[in-house]
């Protein structure tokens, strides 16, 4: 339990296959964590679509979160999510003003084209704003990157960016959760 929940609250079959010694002649079904249950409860989730074979960028989902009641240690009341399709690797930023979100995508734009010699080909977002600013907009256009946007209020659109943003804020609920208990 101990390390359930220094690791943030994981599945414990999940823990069983990082860590097998932990499990010697314990069954992970038999394990509970009430802390789990509140901080994780959710809606029945829309069915899952077959995966598309594709490649390392050709697709990454993006959607911004916030605003934060509290700000962070930064200042930072925001983030924003970049998750590959293809691996489904996952980039977070912090920030401060919902303005900040075509420099910051640009900037992970320049990151994947140097590190990894690669160009983003689609960005699947949610309908916000932040989005379809002038800035983005000819930054997609002028970069040949498809912007694709889902239906206004229909987060299930743009499903793989919003439990990418449910799961962060799930591990951050537990641990919070967990630090006042301790």
């Amino acid at each position: 339990m101990m390390w359930h929940r220094r690791l943030g609250h994981p599945n414990f079959h999940y823990l069983k296959r990082l860590f097998p010694g932990l499990f010697i002649n314990k069954d992970p079904k038999k394990f509970h964590c009430e802390i789990c249950q509140l901080a994780k409860h959710t809606r029945a989730s829309f069915p899952a679509k077959p995966y598309n074979e594709s490649s390392p960028f050709s697709l990454v989902h993006s959607d911004v979160w916030g605003p934060s009641r509290i700000r962070n240690i930064t200042g930072t009341r925001w983030f924003i999510t970049f998750i590959d399709d293809h691996t489904r690797v996952c980039w977070v930023y912090l920030f401060k003003e919902k303005s900040e979100v075509a420099k910051i995508f640009q900037s992970f734009h320049a990151m994947i084209k140097n590190q990894l010699q690669t160009t983003i080909k689609v960005l699947r977002t949610d309908n916000g704003t932040e989005y379809f600013k002038t800035l983005l907009g000819d930054f997609l256009e002028t970069n040949g990157i498809m912007h694709q946007s889902s239906c206004t209020d229909t987060p299930q659109q743009n499903g793989v960016a919003e439990r990418k943003n449910r799961h962060l804020l799930d591990v951050a609920r537990s641990l919070l959760f967990f630090s006042s208990d301790a």
